[in-house]
Parts: structure tokens; sequence; C-alpha cells
């Protein structure tokens, strides 16, 4: 998976967000966490309308447990009219890396069935479904961390099948 670098300034810049953000009033806007850039998981679906998932990664270190974290956020956009799903399941997986590039290697995982969610309304309620790890890990500082996740779904009715969509990870995550 393609993953985007996060050097250690920007990480533990965004980690510190996070920590002030705990602490800030409870009007404050959420904390900056290394995410997928906007559009960079979008699938957009044959029907009448938008008709569209975009799903963000994102994974961090958590300073004060010292661990890594990771989830996806799914947000919808469909014409139920004329698209619904037969399924639609997320696996999210945190992954380490020895190097910037190489191979991953999972830590952990966590699967979401989203088929009753997103085939319940046009949009998502408030905030987009959110399918975490089943694991927090320990943060080893030797190793490279993201988040990164593959959809499998099933479009009702269309004669496919289930179809696998593999998604572009978080920004890699790496402080001493």
């Amino acid at each position: 998976m393609k993953h985007r670098v996060v050097p250690f300034a920007v990480a533990s810049s965004l980690t510190v967000g996070v920590l002030l953000a705990a602490a800030a009033p409870a009007s404050a806007g959420p904390a900056a966490v290394p995410c997928t850039a906007a559009g960079a998981n979008v699938k957009t679906f044959q029907g009448v309308g938008v008709n569209q998932v975009d799903v963000e990664l994102c994974g961090w270190r958590t300073v004060v447990e010292d661990l890594v974290q990771g989830f996806a956020d799914v947000d919808w956009r469909l014409d139920a009219s004329t698209i619904t799903f037969a399924s639609f399941r997320i696996e999210t997986r945190i992954e380490k890396r020895s190097g910037v590039t190489g191979p991953d290697t999972v830590v952990t995982t966590g699967t979401c069935d989203m088929t009753a969610a997103i085939n319940a309304t046009a949009t998502p309620p408030v905030v987009p479904e959110r399918c975490h790890t089943v694991d927090l890990v320990s943060y080893d500082p030797s190793f490279w961390w993201s988040t990164d996740a593959t959809v499998t779904y099933d479009i009702a009715g269309d004669g496919i099948g289930p179809s696998t969509w593999q998604l572009n990870g978080s920004p890699l995550v790496r402080t001493s």
C-alpha cells in the first residue's frame, strides 16, 4: 500500500496537538491526527446521484500510554433507490515496517460489517462510522507505523458478486 511519510517533527507536533487538545476546553475543535489525504480513498458507484463511499484511515502514537492506535472512518452518499449492498465489510489493520520503504507486517486487525448502517440511510449519522482495530499496540520506536484497510463489498442485484477495494494507508509515523 502507498503511505505518506510524516517526519519526526511533524509527527511529534501532531502528538503534542493530540495531548493539548485533550486538555483544551470542550468548545475546541478535534485534534490533528495523521490521516489519509482528502479524496485518497473514494469509491464511486454507478447509479443516480453521487453514490460514493469515502474512507479516511488514521494512525498515530499516543505518548501518554505509549501505544499505536488506528481506525477507519467510513462516510457515504448513496441513492438507496439505485444502490444497496448485500454486504459491506472493512478490515482495518495496524502495520509496522523496519524502514520508510519495505514490506508491512500486520500487527493487529479489526473487521466491521457496515452493511446495515450504509443501507439504512443515504448519508451517515452526524459523524462517519468508525472501525477500530481489535487490540491496542505497544509502540516500538525502531519501526515505522501506519493504518491500512481493505473493503470487501457486494452490490445487491448487480450479478458481479463480492469485490475488493484496497485502500491507501495512513501516513507513516515514527517518533523517538
